[in-house]
């Protein structure tokens, strides 16, 4: 990682990059922008199509009580993985598991597990701040560069690689587990399966993007890049290109811009991808009959 700093730094001092660049916590703010901005684009293609918007929003909040659990059970304030990643997931397979198990709709049943995930964790922050500095678990909460570490990003970089893969392969099963169960039936597939396996994948990477975005955002960088880009596409295929790119373009010109305000890297990655959205209603009428319905997905 030293080697990377170096060179990323030197190229700043050389004027190939902003000057800001040589300060390490940017350069680490950058190749976690670089990994997290495709990513999230991709899953999020998904995520709009199966509306399964506020399920992103529950995993994020359930963020604040796996924080706390972590710290509870011992691990260090900047590396709660144990605890993060570990209730989250059980967060979400929850959800899944009363889903295919009740009549009740998706959204009363990530309303009932939101309410509950929020009361846990205020109860289990306000019990873990009296014992620890509230500034690092701020970071999860709204999304600070300067608390990344290298740890943070190794986990990211391996994360990305593995759900990467995996998510490229399945890609096509999960769209058509989503949309025609029926028929996935009919191939061979297992729909709730595919269902388990792609909120598992999208638990890991909304999971590892918080210390860069922030608990409260993560929902609008994982919905609004798919949701722009469904304005201008003509094709699923399109569809998942345009939005890895808005998706990358917000993460990288938000962390760029966020290096010069005073304000949380998150924020600012939020208000980037917000304008893309509003610039690609504004080009809709000029890309004939672009835009795509879920149903034509």
């Amino acid at each position: 990682m030293e080697l990377i700093y170096e060179i990323i730094s030197g190229w700043a001092k050389a004027g190939y990059m902003p000057a800001i660049f040589e300060h390490t916590f940017m350069i680490r703010g950058l190749l976690a922008a670089f990994i997290i901005g495709p990513l999230l684009g991709a899953i999020g293609t998904v995520v709009v199509t199966k509306k399964l918007s506020f399920f992103t929003q529950t995993i994020g909040n359930a963020a604040m009580s796996g924080v706390a659990i972590g710290l509870m059970f011992g691990e260090p304030v900047d590396g709660t993985y144990a605890g993060l990643y570990g209730f989250c997931l059980i967060v979400a397979l929850l959800m899944t598991f009363v889903k295919n198990r009740s009549r009740l709709s998706n959204d009363t049943i990530i309303g009932v597990v939101l309410a509950q995930v929020l009361g846990i964790g205020i109860i289990m922050m306000i019990i873990v701040t009296s014992q620890f500095n509230i500034h690092q678990v701020e970071a999860i909460l709204f999304g600070s560069l300067i608390t990344l570490n290298d740890t943070d990003i190794i986990a990211l970089a391996g994360a990305a690689l593995v759900v990467g893969i995996l998510f490229t392969f399945s890609f096509n099963r999960i769209m058509l587990a989503g949309f025609n169960s029926i028929l996935a039936k009919a191939r061979g597939f297992r729909p709730v399966l595919f269902e388990y396996i792609f909120v598992t994948f999208m638990t890991i990477v909304v999971v590892s993007s918080l210390k860069m975005i922030g608990a409260l955002l993560v929902l609008v960088l994982v919905v609004v890049p798919a949701a722009g880009a469904q304005n201008i596409v003509h094709n699923l295929r399109q569809f998942v290109w345009v939005s890895v790119i808005f998706s990358t373009i917000s993460t990288t010109g938000g962390l760029l811009l966020s290096g010069f305000l005073p304000v949380p890297s998150g924020a600012v990655i939020v208000l980037v991808s917000s304008i893309l959205f509003y610039g690609s209603l504004l080009l809709k009428p000029f890309l004939g009959r672009a835009g795509v319905s879920q149903g034509e997905l």
